[in-house]
């Protein structure tokens, strides 16, 4: 066990994967592979997006103070004081690029689930 920054603790994990690859109708495996990882990276598996508009109106800029430390749930990185950080409606707080790319994948908070308005 190593420990990482000041409060995080990262535990070992070890697997061991078994993968039969069957190539019998003469399609090329890493083709196949080429294909899966494009129909994930283009599907949005049903998430919908912000309204892009009213995100802008609804998400506050706040500036960190002491005491306030905490970390950006989506990247898991922390919110350094004296930085600006964007806060949802629901009151919990980000970092802008997080919130905002996270937002127009899915209209949801990350953390409770607070719905956005949509398009």
């Amino acid at each position: 066990m190593r420990s990482i920054g000041t409060n995080r603790e990262v535990l070992p994990l070890r697997s061991v994967i078994h993968v039969s690859i069957v190539d019998s109708d003469g399609v090329s495996m890493g083709r196949a592979l080429a294909e899966s990882a494009l129909e994930f990276e283009s599907s949005n598996y049903g998430m919908v997006p912000a309204k892009e508009s009213l995100v802008k109106e609804m998400v506050s800029m706040v500036r960190v103070e002491d005491g306030d430390q905490e970390d950006c749930m989506i990247c898991l990185e922390e919110l350094e004081v004296g930085f600006y950080a964007s806060r949802m409606p629901c009151s919990h707080t980000f970092h802008g690029d997080c919130i905002e790319n996270w937002l127009k994948q899915s209209h949801y908070c990350p953390f409770c689930r607070f719905e956005m308005p949509t398009n």
